[in-house]
């Protein structure tokens, strides 16, 4: 039976959003020691979640201000699970994806997946569209050279992202992360076209790129 006091303890969760959550899945996961604490984001086919569990990998950062039960110390992480009547479930498909990149450092960094759940690294940061106003010039030409980089070893892997226009999946923090792989694409090195795709973001004709010539 599910426990449906989860949903009390769970921040941003409302009327509309609830209604996208498969509880059960939720359930599971607390029982396996993975509490959740805030809604984040929805997407087409998923939802995400952060949460913090104590028995990840243990040698990786630990938030020692977080307190529950008698527990010390946990690792703050990302939750993904599919979306209530979605049509398709890409949750085991992106957790694979995950899995190839993250050898070149690429993506959040991937600790558990399923077809029910994926289990990543929570990323404490902003998409570059939205904070793009306030970093000086260094910091931008750092964001543009690194996620060129990263997009040219996803071509050689074979890996199309699919989703790099809009800059809503590259992610500003201590460093720069390439997130939400649902719908990436394996393909062999020569059809992959993300550096092509950020080139035009970085310095095509969009709202993003004019901001960037300003700076």
């Amino acid at each position: 039976m599910v426990n449906m006091g989860l949903k009390n303890r769970i921040k941003n969760i409302n009327f509309t959003n609830e209604k996208l959550i498969d509880w059960q899945i939720v359930d599971k996961l607390y029982n396996k020691g993975i509490i959740i604490t805030e809604f984040i984001g929805k997407g087409h086919r998923g939802v995400v979640f952060k949460g913090y569990c104590q028995n990840c990998v243990s040698k990786d950062y630990v938030d020692k201000n977080f307190k529950y039960s008698n527990f010390r110390q946990y690792l703050p992480i990302a939750i993904k699970i599919p979306r209530l009547g979605a049509p398709k479930n890409t949750i085991f498909h992106e957790g694979h994806v995950l899995s190839i990149i993250n050898k070149q450092g690429i993506g959040p960094k991937l600790y558990e997946f399923t077809e029910e759940y994926m289990i990543m690294e929570y990323i404490d940061g902003k998409m570059i569209k939205d904070c793009i106003d306030d970093l000086k010039k260094d910091n931008i030409l750092f964001i543009v050279e690194e996620t060129i980089k990263q997009c040219l070893k996803l071509d050689l892997m074979g890996i199309d992202h699919t989703e790099i226009q809009g800059g809503k999946h590259i992610i500003v923090s201590d460093k720069i992360k390439i997130i939400d792989f649902d719908k990436a694409k394996i393909h062999n090195k020569t059809i992959a076209k993300n550096f092509t795709t950020a080139m035009s973001l970085f310095f095509g004709y969009n709202p993003l790129s004019k901001k960037l010539q300003k700076s």
